[in-house]
């Protein structure tokens, strides 16, 4: 289930944040734009994008000032991301089964997912 958009009216759950809901959230909550967050840490703002998308992650050289400017601390940005366990990895099958029925115009429980490690 991919929560609800921390801007609509229902209540948001953070426990479930991944790092790009995350910085998302809290950049808009200090009511920095993209472009005024980019600026401030000397990084694209393609940059800041792919981080809210999840498509890439700050280096761990930019994460203290990333953190400094968010009013949080690295640990916390990171805090659901880094932690290993079967809840998160349910949490992720889910969030992708959900993404990939939109994609393909059908629901979650018509969507498989295999997993070989």
């Amino acid at each position: 289930m991919i929560p609800a958009h921390p801007d609509s009216n229902t209540r948001y759950d953070t426990r479930h944040e991944v790092l790009g809901d995350r910085l998302a959230r809290l950049r808009r909550g200090r009511g920095l734009s993209k472009t005024d967050l980019a600026g401030r840490l000397g990084v694209t703002v393609t940059s800041i994008c792919y981080w809210e998308q999840g498509r890439s992650r700050p280096r761990l050289a930019r994460l203290q000032a990333l953190a400094d400017l968010l009013g949080t601390s690295p640990t916390e940005l990171l805090s659901r991301d880094s932690a290993p366990g079967g809840d998160h990895l349910a949490d992720l099958v889910g969030r992708m089964r959900a993404e990939i029925a939109h994609a393909a115009g059908t629901t979650p429980s018509k969507v498989r997912i295999m997993i070989e490690m």
